[in-house]
Order: C-alpha cells, then sequence, then structure tokens
C-alpha cells in the first residue's frame, strides 16, 4: 500500500491497542549529523498520530529548540498546495477508475469501499494512488489515528508560532507528480495491495509492526516493515516502487542536506522514518560522503 512505503510513516499507523506513548519512554528515530560548520538533526516522523505522542521525547525537543530551521518533505500546512493536488489526483471526464483497472480488481475494490463507507462514485473520480491513499487514512482513522494530530503537522504548526523559518525538501506537487509518473501496472499494484490488505486484515497488522518500530526506536524492524510489502509484489513493480519512493527520493533529500550542512544554520529534518534507515536511507547516505552521523 502506497501510504505504507512513502509515508511510513509511512508510518501511517495504527494499531488496535497500541499508541506511540511518545511520552512515556519511547526512542525517537533521531540523528545527529555534523560539518565544521553546523549541526542538522534527521528525526524519522510519522504522519498521523494522537494526544499520547505530545509533548515529544527531550532528545527531539532538544533539537527543535536549538534549531533556527526546520526542513520537512512537504509543507503539510499549504492549503492552496492541496487545492492544486486534487487536479492531479482526480480523472477528468470521461475518464473513471473502472475504465483504468481490471474488472475483478474494481470488484474487489467495490466490497471494500462498501465496508468502509466510501461511495464508489466518489472512488470513481480517483486515480489509484489516491484510492490507495484514501482507504488506508479511513482506516487508520478507523483506528482511533488522526491526520491532525501528525508529527510533521505539529512540528510545522510550532516553528510557525515560534519564528521559525520552515523549508520544503520536495514539495506536496512533487511528491503526486511522482506517483502520478508511475507505470500504470505499479499503480495498479498498489491499489491491489491496499485493497487485499484490507479485506485479509495485514493491513492491521503491518501498521502494527511498523508504529511499535517507531515507538521503540528499532530502525532495522523499522526498515524491514516498511520494504516487506514491496518484495511480495511483482518483481518489476517493486524495483520501481523502491527506486521511485525511496532510492531516487533519498539521493536528492541528501543532496539538500549536504548543502545546508555547508552553511551555518542549525536545522531539524523531519521526513517519513522509511527514508532514514537502509542501506539507502538518508543516514548511510550522509556517512557515505564522511560527516558525522550519529544516533541520539
Amino acid at each position: 500500500m502506497i501510504t505504507r512505503l512513502l509515508w511510513i510513516a509511512v508510518a501511517w499507523l495504527a494499531s488496535s491497542g497500541i499508541a506511540p506513548a511518545l511520552a512515556q519512554g519511547s526512542t525517537p528515530l533521531l540523528w545527529e549529523a555534523t560539518s565544521k560548520t553546523t549541526t542538522v538533526y534527521l528525526l524519522g516522523t510519522i504522519h498521523v498520530g494522537n494526544a499520547s505522542m505530545y509533548p515529544l521525547p527531550p532528545a527531539v525537543e532538544s533539537a527543535y529548540a536549538r534549531s533556527r530551521v526546520l526542513a520537512l518533505e512537504a509543507d503539510p500546512g499549504d492549503p492552496a498546495a492541496l487545492i492544486l493536488a486534487m487536479s492531479t489526483v482526480m480523472y477528468q471526464p470521461p475518464e473513471t477508475l473502472e475504465r483504468n483497472i481490471p474488472p475483478a480488481l474494481f470488484q474487489e475494490l467495490r466490497a471494500t469501499l462498501d465496508s468502509n463507507g466510501l461511495p464508489i462514485e466518489l472512488a470513481q473520480s480517483m486515480k489509484p494512488y489516491m484510492v490507495s491513499m484514501t482507504l488506508t487514512m479511513m482506516e487508520a482513522a478507523r483506528l482511533g489515528f488522526d491526520a491532525t494530530l501528525g508529527v510533521d503537522l505539529h512540528l510545522v504548526n510550532r516553528a510557525r508560532r515560534d519564528g521559525k523559518r520552515v523549508v520544503e525538501l520536495e514539495s506536496m506537487a512533487f511528491q503526486l507528480a511522482m506517483l502520478d509518473g508511475m507505470p500504470k501496472e505499479t499503480q495498479l499494484a498498489m491499489l491491489e495491495s491496499t485493497v487485499r490488505g484490507i479485506r485479509s486484515g495485514s493491513l492491521q497488522r503491518d501498521l502494527e509492526s511498523m508504529v511499535d518500530a517507531w515507538r521503540t526506536g528499532n530502525a532495522e524492524k523499522l526498515d524491514d516493515a516498511a520494504t516487506r510489502e514491496m518484495k511480495a509484489m511483482p518483481a518489476r513493480a517493486s524495483r520501481e516502487l523502491q527506486d521511485a519512493l525511496f532510492d531516487r527520493r533519498n539521493r536528492a533529500m541528501a543532496d539538500k542536506v549536504v548543502q545546508m550542512l555547508s552553511g551555518s544554520e542549525v536545522v531539524l529534518v523531519g521526513v517519513g522514518a522509511g527514508h532514514l534507515t537502509g542501506s539507502t536511507g538518508l543516514v548511510a547516505l550522509l556517512k557515505a560522503r564522511g560527516f558525522s552521523v550519529r544516533r541520539l
């Protein structure tokens, strides 16, 4: 499912009865990268949450206090970007979802929508990846999580109140264009994975595993949970997703972090936790470029 891969929070997490209670001893996914001139903190975020997540752990609070700049993948509080997004994720008449996916998958989707309360008429206007994300967020909400309590939105709202500069490593437009440009078979594989994950109950189990890994600061377990679903997809779709959702984006984000490390401002970088872990994650890429990076 695209959100389990892209937002890992993706991490977009949820669990039945498992809440990431950061204030009660959770270990944040937080690293410190240093150069001769400055420090950049790398925080693995989660895009939905609940009240038990706040206040954030002391190490994160300290990094936030020291930072003059907050850098996020995309600004989740930008209403103009949300409006622009609608033109990208929706079909233009006479195109519909049903005309762009196999009949058997459409029937599975219809049954899933019926059980989740999303009108088929609304889904008909959405492209496959948008249906995947919508279903995932509905499932997260059903399990008690709220996008307005995600770490990214919490940080950006707080930074604006405190007069800190907010910058984007990417943008919502970039992310949606990336999804929109994926091969049709890859988008279908994502939708199929989401639908069948909901119907089989594996979505809830996968989210439980990811949230637990994030809550306990287990980077290795989180990386495994983030890539497990991709590895189960057809080989071509799996390779395309790994490259598009993680590898290419991580390299581009690493270039921007390197620019930050050449400056003098202390920066807190908050990205979906899956972008920090693994052999192609930001931590590994910065170490490969010779920077000192340590886990806090």
